[in-house]
């Protein structure tokens, strides 16, 4: 074999070797920052569930709450509380 062909093809092969490594590197990096704009648009999304996880809260509290649903039920809806009857008991004699 001639050794200028030899030196020509493990040329070829180290070039060949370097592209493929540089296209892998590249598919590598491509993914790594599409993960990494998914993680980003995950924690915007996370943070915006926790802000409307904050927000319902804050109004089942406020639905909860005893003093507000008594002022409601008397002003809007017209209840008040049964006046107090007191009963005497009388015990019948034999």
């Amino acid at each position: 074999m001639n050794p200028m062909k030899f030196q020509f093809r493990r040329a070829v092969l180290i070039v060949l070797v370097f592209f493929i490594l540089a296209g892998i590197h590249l598919f590598i990096t491509t993914q790594n920052i599409s993960l990494k704009y998914q993680v980003t648009d995950t924690k915007m999304k996370l943070n915006e569930i926790r802000a409307k996880n904050h927000e319902l809260n804050g109004r089942v509290a406020a639905k909860e709450n005893l003093a507000l649903v008594e002022k409601q039920a008397r002003e809007k809806l017209g209840m008040a509380y049964p006046e107090k009857i007191r009963y005497i008991i009388i015990k019948r004699q034999k």
